[in-house]
């Protein structure tokens, strides 16, 4: 069995927060470029390419390891979400909508909780932004940092109180 430190201790020896940062500002200078229209498609990617190295050099360390450590926990999150969205498929779980003739399913259940499920999105990126430590970086450091296993917490304790609240307004 694979021990994830040591993978991850293994991706972070081949430069991958760096490689990760490098893309990032690729990807953003050449859209910003591309749709303001400045530059041609080749003039464009060449500058892009210019300026990720520029970041890289003038970067902090600091950065790049809030950077790889928000990589990990957004692939999780992103890993978390598919597996809840094919349990909710699986399960046939449908969207109800109340119409005169009575209840009707009118598709799936994400489908109906789509704000819903991008609010959760968001917190949960939030979160894993400040537990990787970015909130010090932003200069946000009064407040105390909590690890991923606090926040889980946190995120159970939560859908516990919600779930209940929920069965209490059914009765």
């Amino acid at each position: 069995m694979v021990d994830v430190t040591t993978g991850l201790a293994f991706l972070t020896g081949l430069g991958l927060p760096e490689i990760l940062l490098w893309v990032l500002t690729f990807a953003v200078v050449f859209e910003m470029l591309s749709k303001l229209k400045i530059l041609s498609r080749a003039p464009a990617a060449i500058v892009s390419i210019v300026v990720g190295f520029l970041v890289l050099l003038a970067v902090p360390a600091a950065l790049i390891a809030v950077i790889a450590t928000m990589s990990t926990g957004l692939v999780a999150l992103v890993i978390g979400i598919l597996v809840f969205v094919s349990l909710i498929e699986v399960s046939g779980a449908k969207w109800i909508v109340q119409t005169k003739e009575g209840p009707q399913a009118v598709g799936s259940w994400h489908q109906g909780h789509g704000t819903a499920m991008a609010v959760i999105v968001l917190v949960l990126a939030a979160v894993i932004f400040w537990a990787s430590g970015g909130a010090a970086l932003i200069g946000i450091s009064a407040l105390p940092t909590m690890g991923m296993g606090t926040w889980l917490l946190v995120v159970i304790g939560v859908a516990v109180l919600w779930m209940f609240s929920e069965a209490g307004q059914k009765k």
